[in-house]
């Protein structure tokens, strides 16, 4: 069990159980400084998920008259671990470079920032869930067992945000030009994924598109469990695993090839 947790391909310690306390300081400290002097907390880590939500609901809804089972909760179901992608992916890429002053003093694995930056914001995505569980049983969403899939979803979601946080971390240590690119390619992302709309809503002829976004399948999937009550196709999970699989691979290859020297090159 403990190898099995270990996880060190090419001797990389990727999820730093070396040093799990240094994480666990870091995500607390990222914590408190995050909600420090606010009134409202956590609470503001829903205010942009229900703004874009309620703006979702009025376009579909009213305007688009575009018909779905529980408008509301799917949106926001949706919206919430999409704004978690968002914010990781973004505050990843550049955690490397923004911690400079405490890697060139002290010999900290770089891989630990992106971590620590993956985990405080799925600890605050976490948070936020009893608030989408809440609007869910009061809009008489059926409570299945199928809602026991979102769990390894959201956790397959997780991993892969980490495994592009730390690859793009690195490469952003070379071009700040992603800075730009990441916030196009998001967006981009954010269209071709299932998070506003139902995977039956995708032409057929585009339907390869939702298998070939590494997010794709997985929100289509969360949408079915939680709002349909069924249990997503055993091919989605694989689809969604070889992702997972993917990201956290081109992570480890990246920091493999390109991890030497970098912090001289910041």
């Amino acid at each position: 069990m403990q190898s099995l947790l270990a996880f060190r391909p090419f001797n990389i310690d990727l999820f730093c159980f070396g040093k799990k306390f240094l994480v666990f300081n870091m995500v607390s400290r990222n914590l408190k400084i995050k909600y420090r002097r606010s009134i409202f907390g956590m609470l503001w880590t829903l205010m942009t998920p229900m703004a874009m939500t309620t703006v979702y609901y009025f376009v579909f809804k009213v305007i688009l008259n575009v018909q779905i089972p529980h408008q509301a909760v799917f949106f926001l179901s949706g919206v919430l671990p999409w704004s978690f992608i968002n914010q990781t992916i973004l505050e990843g890429m550049e955690s490397i470079v923004a911690s400079f002053g405490l890697i060139s003093k002290v010999p900290v694995p770089l891989q630990v920032f992106p971590l620590v930056n993956t985990i405080t914001n799925f600890v605050t995505f976490i948070f936020a869930l009893p608030v989408l569980f809440g609007i869910a049983l009061l809009d008489q969403v059926p409570v299945t067992a199928s809602w026991l899939m979102l769990i390894p979803l959201f956790g397959a979601i997780a991993l892969i945000s980490y495994g592009l946080c730390l690859t793009l971390a690195i490469f952003f240590v070379k071009l700040r030009d992603l800075r730009h690119l990441m916030g196009i390619g998001l967006q981009v992302l954010f269209y071709t994924t299932p998070v506003i709309y139902d995977e039956q809503m995708i032409p057929e002829k585009f339907r390869w598109i939702l298998f070939a976004n590494p997010f794709g399948v997985a929100f289509s999937d969360i949408h079915t469990a939680f709002i349909y009550g069924r249990f997503p196709p055993v091919d989605h999970l694989v689809i969604t695993g070889l992702w997972t699989f993917a990201a956290l691979g081109a992570a480890i290859l990246t920091y493999k090839k390109l991890g030497t020297g970098l912090v001289e090159q910041i």
